[in-house]
């Protein structure tokens, strides 16, 4: 939702299909500048954190020093808010299932185990 609300704030469309699946999609223009090295940095931060080391040089070329520490810290609140908000079972609040409907099923966010928390008849 983050993302989306951002992108309207800026009067840019992106395309948040780009940001599921756990493979970076070569080729294919989200419209976030730097996407494709974001999306990247991301997962291998998620996947292997020794490893995300390996983008540093490229994510300051790209990036800048401030737009590594951005993207940094962004990857690590996130990791920590889904973390924390699955083990506990936190529930989208009722203004988060009503504005993010459509994107949920075409993410297909709905499937994931942690959706359970956020059902209407949960």
């Amino acid at each position: 939702m983050l993302l989306r609300e951002s992108s309207e704030a800026l009067d840019q469309v992106v395309d948040l299909t780009g940001t599921i699946g756990g493979d970076v999609q070569h080729g294919v223009a989200s419209g976030v500048p730097h996407g494709e090295l974001l999306t990247a940095y991301a997962e291998a931060a998620h996947d292997s954190p020794e490893s995300v080391r390996l983008l540093d040089e490229q994510m300051l070329q790209a990036v800048g020093p401030g737009g590594l520490v951005d993207a940094a810290a962004t990857v690590a609140v996130f990791n920590g808010l889904v973390r924390s908000a699955d083990a506990t079972g936190i529930p989208l609040d009722e203004y988060v299932m009503a504005r993010t409907v459509d994107e949920r099923a075409e993410l297909g966010l709905n499937e994931y185990t942690g959706s359970a928390n956020s059902r209407p008849d949960s």
